[in-house]
């Protein structure tokens, strides 16, 4: 398999340096990026400068402005269309490190990356089961994670375990109450979900009361609980943005307080830049088709929705990060407030710096 990967790489870089559209690209930029495949110990790098780019393997001659480590299949998933590189990142699958705006070079030379990598492996051949390789830095099991709030008692060893944990680590740190608030998940695969219940306390959930729907809002299990009351808010998202995988709705208090008061959700932060001017719709009964119509119409070209007098949902490609991204909104939130009630504007990260992290929001979300 290495000698393989070597033979894609080889013919990668080469068409990288010989290629019309990315020596257009490079025209008055100056990034250097340095990829490292840990598993195959192989690496190279390709190079902008002053209208020209090269490549080649192995390592640049002066240091690079972003360093990328990875196993050999996170790099073929990224260039094949199988791996979201922020999602990577994210995940702790990609090693990035450098210079944030020059990183952002790669994200726009995908599709051309893309298209000279899958040429390169065609004529090379397909390397394999890449994930079958062991990798050359693994220095034995990691260390236990130390987890702020004890695990939900009881394990259905599906989903749902997922599911419970993240519903009572939104509940110990206050973003969800007691009966308020309502978590789901896509079933990978299919169009069905798991959601929490309506009405029963949310710190103390068991796998077997969380209810199978799928997206027309039935419930599938005879015999289940009653579904949460918001349950076609959740499935009218899942419908307006098919990539989502996770929806958390919250009654989050800061950007509760934050849509009530009309103040404006301001990039506060690298974290609140993510997701621009956040869409809000005004106070519609809970639990009504005319409110899941609203939140489904606004979260279409975004992640996140404030609701009036109710609180905020955030959908996600991951159940991880739609409750992140809960848990940041409401963070940023209480920082705007906090600068308001001491009679304060607050100040905001610069244009430029605001619209790089927008086109990174969405790739993280």
């Amino acid at each position: 398999m290495r000698d393989c990967m070597r033979r894609i790489l080889k013919g990668f870089v080469e068409r990288i340096t010989h290629d019309e559209a990315l020596s257009a690209f490079a025209a008055g930029k100056s990034v250097t990026l340095h990829f490292t495949l840990t598993d195959l110990e192989l690496a190279f790098f390709l190079q902008l400068q002053g209208g020209e780019i090269t490549a080649d393997l192995g390592d640049p001659a002066a240091p690079a402005d972003v360093e990328l480590r990875m196993r050999a299949e996170i790099l073929d998933g990224m260039f094949t269309g199988r791996v979201n590189p922020m999602q990577a990142a994210m995940g702790g699958r990609l090693s990035f490190s450098g210079d944030t705006a020059k990183a952002m070079t790669l994200q726009n030379m995908q599709d051309d990356l893309a298209r000279l990598y899958q040429e390169s492996r065609e004529e090379a051949g397909d390397p394999g089961d890449l994930a079958a390789i062991p990798d050359a830095t693994a220095a034995g099991p990691a260390a236990a994670a130390t987890i702020a709030a004890p695990a939900p008692i009881g394990s259905a060893g599906d989903l749902r375990d997922t599911l419970l944990q993240t519903v009572h680590e939104l509940y110990v740190a206050e973003l969800i109450t007691a009966t308020g608030g309502n978590v789901s998940v896509r079933i990978p695969g299919t169009d069905q979900l798991w959601i929490t219940p309506s009405q029963m306390f949310k710190g103390d959930l068991r796998p077997e009361i969380l209810v199978r729907l799928d997206l027309d809002g039935h419930v599938l299990d005879p015999g289940a609980p009653s579904p949460s009351s918001e349950r076609m808010m959740h499935c009218l998202v899942y419908r307006a943005r098919p990539d989502a995988q996770a929806v958390v709705h919250a009654h989050a208090p800061h950007a509760t307080m934050l849509v009530n008061t009309g103040l404006p959700f301001l990039p506060v932060s690298t974290e609140a830049a993510f997701f621009g001017d956040i869409p809000r719709v005004p106070f519609i009964m809970p639990g009504t088709d005319e409110l899941a119509r609203a939140v489904a119409e606004a979260i279409r070209d975004g992640w996140a929705v404030l609701m009036q007098n109710h609180g905020i949902l955030v959908a996600g490609r991951s159940l991880r990060r739609a409750a992140d991204m809960v848990e940041i909104i409401d963070r940023s939130a209480e920082i705007i407030l906090g600068c308001y009630a001491v009679g304060k504007e607050p100040t905001t990260l610069p244009g430029d710096v605001v619209e790089m992290l927008q086109k990174m929001g969405d790739l993280m979300a």
